[in-house]
């Protein structure tokens, strides 16, 4: 994922990184059921160190999608080629039921 961000916003001029979780996600809600086996165990994992103790999917959802924001700030912080005052890292919850997109505060 970080390789994909840096050659878009690197090569490609994009200036708008968006982190964008759903509503109903499968692996937040398998993360809080916490009943996952094998590979997807890693990425529900990775959600549970983002949402600790949530078990409302909403409210998790958005934990997790601040948590990627704070993961792609950090990994580019400083770096040579992408400089984070010029790009945007946005976070965001699309709603599958009704289609509107939330943006998060920061």
């Amino acid at each position: 994922m970080l390789g994909s961000i840096e050659y878009a916003t690197g090569h490609l001029g994009c200036k708008v990184i968006m982190v964008l979780g759903h509503t109903n996600c499968g692996a937040v809600g398998a993360a809080i059921g916490g009943g996952a086996e094998g590979n997807i165990k890693f990425l529900t994992d990775a959600i549970l160190s983002a949402i600790g103790g949530e078990k409302d999917d909403y409210k998790a959802c958005g934990l997790n999608v601040k948590k990627g924001v704070e993961t792609i700030k950090k990994a580019f912080d400083g770096h040579e080629e992408i400089k984070l005052s010029e790009v945007d890292v946005v976070g965001a919850i699309y709603d599958i039921k009704n289609g509107h997109v939330e943006f998060m505060d920061e």
